[in-house]
């Protein structure tokens, strides 16, 4: 079993859960799904990474791609097959792997992709193809222009470097945020992967993520099953203490 399977299964917010392809697909409420994919990290084992299907009366919004391409087709099918959703759009919330490595997939559906300027700039310095459309950020972090009505009715907030440069946060309906890889579960021992990361400026990330959504009980995350904002609380201490 991976190691991070039980994050995934053992939530009290996750409503139903079905296996398909090489992901699995965690319902959230009548709108809102949790796409779970798997990589094999050498040394590590196999490392889960979650993001979302926001669905619209007529189509759906992708938060995020799998790791792979595989993965990430496997996604497309079930939104259109099973959801009767076809994604048409999507958001990426920074260029790892774990978030744009479907990326391929995507364009060669004919999915409309978004991401921040600082990813579509990183992206193809790790050989990901770019997002084809930048989101525009204003003074508050908030996205503005026409991204905010292509991903509507999801709302984008850039909380400034923490995992990386460019990781932004969504919040897909009321009352739930995802904080993508910038926020750990409230049992995580670490910040994770900082390669890319700010670590002076993480916990103010964190503490404006918290405040752009303060009436978000329930928080996402890329490595951790739902939990509530204890997560971000947890991650604003880890940050403290990495920067000390």
């Amino acid at each position: 079993m991976p190691k991070d399977e039980y994050r995934v299964t053992e939530s009290q917010k996750i409503e139903q859960r079905v296996e398909f392809g090489e992901v699995v697909l965690s319902r959230l409420s009548p709108t809102l799904w949790m796409h779970t994919s798997y990589l094999d990290l050498p040394g590590t084992g196999p490392i889960a990474s979650n993001g979302l299907i926001v669905l619209r009366e007529d189509d759906a919004v992708l938060v995020d791609t799998a790791w792979t391409e595989p993965q990430t087709e496997d996604i497309l099918r079930y939104a259109a097959a099973a959801l009767d959703r076809p994604v048409r759009a999507a958001v990426i919330t920074h260029f790892h792997q774990d978030k744009m490595g479907g990326i391929g997939a995507l364009h060669r559906a004919g999915v409309e992709t978004w991401a921040h300027a600082l990813t579509n700039e990183l992206a193809p310095t790790v050989d990901f193809e770019p997002a084809r459309k930048t989101i525009d950020f204003g003074a508050d972090g908030f996205a503005t222009g026409p991204a905010t009505a292509a991903l509507g009715p999801i709302k984008l907030f850039y909380p400034g470097p923490g995992h990386t440069s460019d990781n932004i946060t969504v919040q897909p309906e009321p009352g739930v945020a995802f904080g993508g890889c910038l926020i750990k579960g409230a049992g995580a021992r670490s910040l994770g992967n900082l390669a890319d990361a700010d670590v002076a400026n993480y916990a103010a990330a964190a503490r404006r993520f918290g405040a752009a959504f303060p009436a978000a009980s329930t928080i996402l995350m890329s490595h951790s099953a739902p939990e509530g904002r204890e997560a971000i609380r947890h991650t604003i201490r880890m940050a403290e203490d990495a920067r000390r």
